[in-house]
């Protein structure tokens, strides 16, 4: 009877014990790794459980480039061991003189309850907001094929709306490259049978960023005067000039730094 008294109360104790450990957590101080290209790099809210660890990254971009940030290729560094997030399907984009924070958290079994943590950001590439343009073939209307490819986008028309002061076309674009593809709907113009150009109007659309494998929509809107021709009916083109372009990727290095931990605010919380 005191044998099974005694294998109860330290069953008890063991289930008490752990309930606590998987309640407690350990706060770190925010730190900081310094400037590669104008782009900084802050640590916040860094905080551990006995299953992951994790903290804010906050990237102040100052620089006139877009960010790649591949979040799986940063490391925890806990007791020794290397420990990395799970590898997303696709990178993180950052725009050019922006301010973002995003959250990193580990992977990986060990205890990471513990004072000994050291982080690495890793995966950060910088790349302009203009690359090399890529030629492509000037896309008809009315077409008499509906996609096109230039060796890094395949292009679709998805629709057509031909109107006699109105031209409404949306396309489909997907990036085949191995580095960044961006396009710019808005520097594409419409080409009349007289040679004259005519820019797009109305349209919203934005740079699109793309990594390998991504797709994108996006429409072009032309408005020509009636009197001048009727686009319902009219032979044009749609000529690409600088709406396709591909961009190198330049790895930025941000060395390890060692995170304190802050016994006072774990004491208090805990």
């Amino acid at each position: 009877m005191k044998k099974i008294t005694f294998l109860l109360l330290v069953f008890i104790s063991t289930a008490v014990i752990a309930q606590k450990s998987s309640k407690m957590m350990n706060y770190y101080y925010d730190v900081t790794f310094g400037e590669q290209f104008g782009v900084k790099l802050t640590a916040k809210n860094i905080v551990s459980k006995s299953n992951f660890v994790k903290l804010g990254l906050e990237v102040n971009n100052t620089s006139e480039n877009y960010l790649l940030v591949l979040k799986n290729k940063c490391k925890f560094v806990v007791n020794g061991n290397s420990y990395f997030p799970k590898p997303g399907k696709v990178g993180k984009i950052i725009k050019p003189e922006s301010n973002t924070t995003f959250t990193i958290k580990s992977a990986g079994k060990t205890n990471y309850l513990t004072e000994d943590i050291d982080f690495k950001p890793g995966g950060f590439y910088s790349f302009p907001a203009e690359g090399k343009i890529i030629n492509t073939d000037n896309f008809h209307l009315p077409p008499s094929e509906n996609s096109i490819n230039n060796g890094t986008f395949n292009i679709n028309m998805l629709k057509l709306k031909k109107q006699t002061s109105e031209t409404v076309v949306k396309f489909k674009c997907t990036y085949t490259g191995d580095k960044i593809g961006i396009v710019n709907p808005s520097q594409c113009v419409l080409r009349t049978q007289n040679g004259k150009e005519w820019a797009t109007s109305k349209s919203k659309e934005k740079i699109k960023i793309l990594q390998k494998g991504e797709s994108t929509n996006f429409t072009v809107i032309f408005e020509i005067p009636g009197k001048i021709t009727d686009m319902q009916f009219a032979e044009m083109d749609i000529v690409w000039k600088n709406t396709f372009s591909e961009a190198g990727l330049t790895k930025l290095n941000f060395d390890i730094q060692h995170i304190n931990f802050d016994s006072g605010t774990t004491q208090g919380k805990n």
